[in-house]
């Protein structure tokens, strides 16, 4: 079911990025006709793409994303704000590295049982002194014979010189009935290995029509198989009583995950957790947050909201402090930047953006004394110049102002596909991760270890111990080892371990290591590079690293003898 569901998503999925790259060429179109009647048609074009995009993909945070834009371009600003928080929603649901990964879990495996042939008894089963006839009889017809067992008959005994002697035999049954029972037996047990309840207990009830026939299965092999129906059927609501508790806790951590906090300039506490800034999924992640907040920030201002334009602006140098057009736009409104510690965007924001109430035009200003100390904020933070004033009671042209304004800057806009950002890796602890890479490998789950500690060492730029790095490049090395097939990518390891170690060893400390352990390291990796020499049939160079080992271990001997204590006496 799992596989289905995910089959449906990649195929919604790509029916609506064809929508999607439709409607963006019509949004394109829409920014080269600016002015014109072309733009307005253009526009009405790619928002009813983006609709069909979004009824064929209704996750995808970069297809509402996108119409915000276009909605913005088309000034529908309140619709605009409401797609602004309906993308932020999905954009908190995308993949996050909240925590370490779950211990790998071997499912239960139910095997049916062996169903046992009624037409066959094992030679090892039959009971010691069975035969196959009872009784004996001597004289009289056929109607003076004695009632017997049903699985008995009389037979004439043709090893007797009377001819009224009779012997009770076991009924034989014929070849026909033997196949059909067989058939139906191995019909079940076919059925049993499907481990689908439904079609396990329809076979059943058929089993049992064909036993009263006198050709199905044993009664045996019927109370078997419906014992199995009822494991099949327990583990089924086990898990899906597992499964709605993972789907409740999955959106309870949606709803708890405060997206602002995690993409915040500089993080603290659980927002440390998830992957780092340079991550590419968190460097998408930030840049299409960031441009939703925009729009809805332009948004807020052609509808005279102030305060949530303002608090639309802050969250954005929240997560981009240099962010140029969030301190222009905060800059004409006259309002200070964030400080580190500024508190969330009010709840208040997001619930007028869903419910789709507009706040009453010049609900804030900036007269008096407030806009005395606003504009010696702005002084003292070194912020551009104010590009417009700001006071309560603007008029209808204000307004207008307003709108035209927003609809210019959105000219300036660009979709949220192709974003590209140079900052620095903020990586986050490795423990977590080579903790469960250390699991997997309990676990000889070789392959999944392998990607931990192959992403911990792309990403990873400053270790925080020597041990740590060459625990990471030669515990990779041994993953590739247990993979087996991989002999080209295991002498790579190898080497770039080896290479580590040899800059190492040339250092006065050994990078804080012991020289005992990391010559067993060395040997280590060394055995693993010859031995995939060997495989390849480079026996010159096998032989040298063997070689190699063995002078190392030699040394790890030496210097265990100098520290091993004196014998007393």
């Amino acid at each position: 079911n799992k596989v289905k569901e995910d089959l449906a998503r990649v195929k919604a999925a790509k029916a609506a990025l064809s929508l999607k790259e439709k409607a963006d060429s019509a949004a394109d179109r829409a920014y080269a006709g600016t002015g014109t009647d072309r733009e307005k048609d253009s526009l009405d074009s790619a928002l009813g793409l983006y609709q069909e995009a979004c009824d064929a993909d209704p996750r995808s945070a970069v297809i509402v994303a996108n119409r915000t834009f276009a909605r913005l371009r088309a000034g529908q600003y309140q619709e605009c704000v409401e797609d602004g928080a309906t993308a932020l929603d999905l954009l908190k649901q995308w993949p996050t590295a909240r925590r370490a990964p779950k211990k790998p879990e071997r499912p239960a495996h139910l095997d049916p049982p062996f169903l046992d042939d009624p037409t066959f008894t094992h030679p090892d089963q039959q009971k010691q002194g069975e035969v196959d006839w009872l009784m004996k009889h001597g004289g009289g017809s056929s109607k003076d014979l004695p009632s017997l067992p049903l699985e008995y008959e009389w037979v004439k005994d043709v090893a007797e010189k009377n001819e009224n002697s009779w012997i009770a035999i076991r009924k034989k049954m014929p070849k026909a009935t033997i196949d059909a029972i067989r058939r139906a037996t191995v019909k079940l047990q076919d059925v049993l290995y499907t481990r689908i309840p439904r079609l396990v207990r329809e076979q059943i009830e058929v089993a049992i029509e064909e036993n009263r026939a006198g050709e199905g299965p044993s009664g045996k092999a019927i109370r078997e198989s419906g014992e199995f129906a009822d494991k099949l059927e327990a583990y089924e609501k086990e898990r899906e009583i597992e499964r709605e508790k993972e789907l409740e806790d999955a959106r309870q951590e949606i709803e708890d995950y405060d997206l602002d906090a995690a993409l915040a300039a500089t993080r603290t506490g659980v927002a440390q957790t998830g992957f780092g800034r340079g991550h590419p999924l968190e460097r998408t992640k930030r840049r299409l947050f960031v441009k939703v907040l925009l729009r809805r920030a332009r948004a807020f201002e052609a509808l005279g909201d102030k305060e949530a334009c303002a608090a639309e602006l802050q969250r954005v140098l929240r997560a981009e402090p240099q962010n140029a057009e969030g301190k222009q736009l905060l800059a004409a409104l006259a309002v200070p930047p964030p400080s580190a510690s500024f508190p969330s965007a009010p709840a208040s924001v997001g619930a007028s953006a869903v419910g789709g109430t507009a706040v009453a035009p010049g609900a804030v200003g900036a007269s008096g004394a407030f806009g005395a100390a606003v504009a010696a904020a702005v002084a003292s933070a070194g912020m551009p110049a104010v590009l417009g004033a700001v006071a309560g009671g603007e008029g209808e042209q204000a307004s207008s102002g307003r709108k035209a304004k927003a609809k210019a800057s959105a000219a300036d806009d660009d979709l949220d596909d192709d974003d590209d950002d140079d900052e620095g890796v903020d990586h986050c602890s490795t423990s977590q991760l080579l903790s469960a890479a250390a699991e997997y490998m309990r676990k000889n789950d070789y392959q999944g270890a392998l990607e931990i500690y192959g992403y911990a060492k792309n990403r990873t730029k400053v270790w925080d111990s020597a041990l740590t790095e060459l625990n990471v490049l030669s515990n990779r090395s041994l993953c590739l080892q247990r993979c087996r097939g991989r002999l080209p990518e295991l002498i790579a390891a190898c080497n770039e371990a080896l290479t580590r170690m040899a800059a190492l060893k040339r250092e006065p400390d050994f990078g804080g290591m012991s020289e005992e352990m990391l010559l067993k390291m060395q040997s280590a990796c060394f055995s693993r590079r010859g031995n995939a020499y060997m495989q390849q049939r480079k026996a010159e160079e096998g032989n040298r690293d063997l070689a190699e080992v063995r002078t190392l271990l030699a040394h790890v001997e030496a210097l265990e003898a100098q520290t091993r204590p004196a014998p007393t006496g």
